[in-house]
């Protein structure tokens, strides 16, 4: 619960100071309101109103974050081991085929592992569905894993993705509008005097809230542009550092539209509101009619694997030739 605690600190520092120093000199409460600076105390209440609501939702989406479970695999037979091996022994016994189990609904994964095998969680002891990991942390399988977030002392995962982006992307909207109306204040400590603790205190929120914007905009920009790929930061990294084999390149990519409905939702009004999640149960997804359309560096770790051993062949080819 430490870095929850120490997000819950960054927000309310930056909304006291922020509200203190810089909306309360421009609301003028304490002055009489025939003496007021009626530009200054409109633009103050304008900006309080946007600060307050940005706030708001950047709350709801970060509870909402918490408390939404990612997902799991669901106790049912087609996931147990043991009802699986005797379902296979089933169809060897009545003469079934594979390709007629497979029409009848049975073994709908696609990624498998190294050896061709379904991908098994040793520890759930279920069968593992595509694009589920299990979490150390959590302990259990989440559904289309993205990563195991400290930060909301969850992991992200089917159920929960969405508000995690909006997290995100709220938090960034919302440290953007405050550098911009806060520099204001900031200004005339330089061209009024200010008395030093007011000073320190505007430069600290104002440093604390340009670092946050910094890491905020890489953070939103990198998870955006995984989620236009339909691509996970863990299967981002997995495709990244090791060699994928042809039979594991599977894509989810069906085009920058349908992979933002697959994440916020099918209608675009509720894209940015904290309801609405996508559809579907997390277990089965559908993969693209055209594997090797796949935006994501999967294709050039598998390609240069692939010329790496013809290269291969072709160098041990005369040797074989010359030794008869």
């Amino acid at each position: 619960l430490l870095p929850v605690g120490f997000v819950v600190w960054i927000i309310s520092t930056i909304w006291i100071l922020y509200t203190t120093l810089h909306l309360l000199p421009l609301l003028q409460l304490y002055e009489d309101p025939q003496n007021r600076d009626q530009i200054r105390y409109k633009r103050g209440v304008l900006q309080a109103c946007i600060s307050q609501a940005l706030t708001f939702m950047m709350m709801i989406c970060y509870l909402a974050s918490i408390l939404t479970d990612p997902g799991g695999i669901p106790d049912t037979p087609e996931w147990r081991q043991e009802i699986t091996t005797r379902e296979g022994r089933r169809r060897r016994n009545s003469g079934e085929s594979d390709e007629k189990a497979k029409q009848k609904g049975h073994n709908k994964s696609f990624e498998v592992k190294h050896t061709g095998e379904r991908r098994f969680c040793k520890w759930c002891d279920k069968f593992k569905p595509d694009r589920c990991h299990h979490c150390r942390v959590c302990k259990s399988c989440i559904l289309r894993m993205d990563h195991h977030c400290p930060w909301i002392a969850n992991c992200v995962g089917f159920r929960n993705h969405k508000y995690f982006l909006l997290l995100v992307f709220y938090s960034l909207v919302t440290v953007d509008y405050i550098v911009f109306t806060m520099s204001e204040s900031v200004s005339r400590t330089i061209t009024e005097e200010t008395p030093a603790r007011r000073r320190f205190l505007l430069v600290f929120c104002m440093t604390l809230s340009v670092i946050m914007c910094t890491l905020l905009h890489v953070f939103l920009g990198l998870h955006i542009m995984l989620t236009c790929r339909a691509t996970t930061t863990i299967e981002f990294c997995e495709k990244r550092h090791r060699r994928v084999d042809a039979m594991n390149c599977v894509s989810y990519d069906h085009g920058i539209c349908a992979n933002l409905k697959a994440v916020l939702g099918h209608n675009p009004l509720f894209w940015l509101i904290p309801c609405g999640p996508p559809e579907g149960s997390g277990l089965y997804f559908d993969v693209a009619k055209n594997p090797k359309a796949m935006t994501s560096s999967a294709d050039g770790s598998a390609a240069a694997g692939s010329l790496q051993d013809k290269l291969k062949d072709m160098r041990d080819a005369p040797r074989d030739l010359g030794g008869g």
